[in-house]
């Protein structure tokens, strides 16, 4: 719903130039393909050149990856045709031998045993166990990474973080692994990297329905876009409230009520500490009660332009006790 729109992904350990098919990961291309073949049961040859579109690999040349390293095998012995035929019920063992111009009448094992003796599995071709062991070890961290990190970081990275903290709930792991990168904007005072980041965990938690700490990002994200002590040299460049912020403001308005977003932007405020400040937290919070009520959007951001970001006689206020306790 808040989807950001980025031109490339967010990289920890490449600030400058991501390094060319950076984005290209064989734990991913492999596991796309197993999964297109054991779960939704597209044959081989056509998972091989969808994966291999999709990932701009060369068709030859992922087939020979995927043979040498046994992901697929070639000849149908008893015992892995008997582990893998578990996986189709006597429904879908019909419907093959139907497809394949084949009587599909007689018991289960009649059916297997023609299906064995005309090699109809994967057009003679079928997945290995490694596959399937693969597919089981690598699915929980896939589908993570799948639902709420593939538009806005490289798999390698998480894949990385994931290693070392898989004992981790489920839950935690995609908010943990984008707070390593919050930590790093802060560290770093990165505006841009902070926000981008941010926003990412705002919808996850969005995506998680947990709206009451998506609440808190999106007012770190308000806190530090009003008051963007980290972009001095760059202020007249400075967009103020992204729209993005003032519409999840919005939605949480909906669903909490304004009065708890407002009570929670003071603890929000207080917990960045910031040394200096452009605009104060009163009037932090009354450019927050304005876009809650629905004020003309265009209009605030052009009276903070005006009397902040584009002003060049701003003085910045150093936190003294009165602007410590300006409410």
């Amino acid at each position: 719903m808040f989807d950001l729109d980025l031109d490339e992904k967010i990289s920890f350990k490449h600030a400058d130039k991501v390094p060319e098919g950076y984005d290209v990961s064989e734990i991913q291309y492999t596991f796309d393909f197993i999964n297109l073949v054991f779960k939704e049961d597209v044959d081989i040859e056509s998972s091989i050149k969808r994966v291999a579109k999709k990932y701009d690999l060369d068709k030859l040349e992922f087939k020979k990856y995927l043979t040498d390293n046994k992901y697929i095998l070639a000849k149908m012995d008893k015992k892995d045709f008997s582990n893998q035929i578990k996986k189709y019920t006597t429904k879908h063992l019909k419907r093959i031998l139907k497809s394949n111009g084949l009587r599909k009448s007689g018991k289960r094992h009649n059916l297997e045993k023609r299906i064995l003796e005309n090699n109809l599995l994967g057009n003679s071709e079928y997945l290995s166990s490694k596959s399937r062991i693969f597919h089981k070890n690598k699915k929980r961290r896939i589908r993570i990474f799948n639902e709420f990190l593939k538009d806005y970081y490289y798999f390698d990275e998480f894949n990385e973080y994931y290693m070392d903290n898989y004992r981790k709930k489920e839950d935690k792991i995609p908010v943990e692994f984008v707070k390593v990168f919050i930590r790093k904007a802060f560290d770093d005072k990165n505006h841009v990297g902070y926000v981008l980041n941010n926003q990412v965990i705002s919808e996850i938690f969005y995506k998680k329905e947990k709206f009451k700490l998506m609440l808190e990002n999106v007012l770190k994200n308000y806190c530090i876009s009003i008051n963007p002590i980290w972009k001095l040299n760059d202020l007249e460049n400075h967009q103020g409230i992204p729209l993005f912020v003032r519409d999840e403001l919005l939605f949480l308005k909906e669903r909490m009520g304004k009065n708890r977003i407002i009570s929670a932007y003071y603890v929000v405020w207080d917990s960045f500490n910031f040394d200096e400040i452009i605009v104060s937290k009163y009037l932090g919070y009354r450019y927050l009660k304005d876009l809650l009520n629905l004020k003309d959007y265009d209009k605030i951001i052009n009276d903070l332009s005006d009397r902040f970001y584009s002003n060049e006689s701003l003085k910045i206020k150093k936190i003294t006790q009165k602007t410590l306790f300006d409410f």
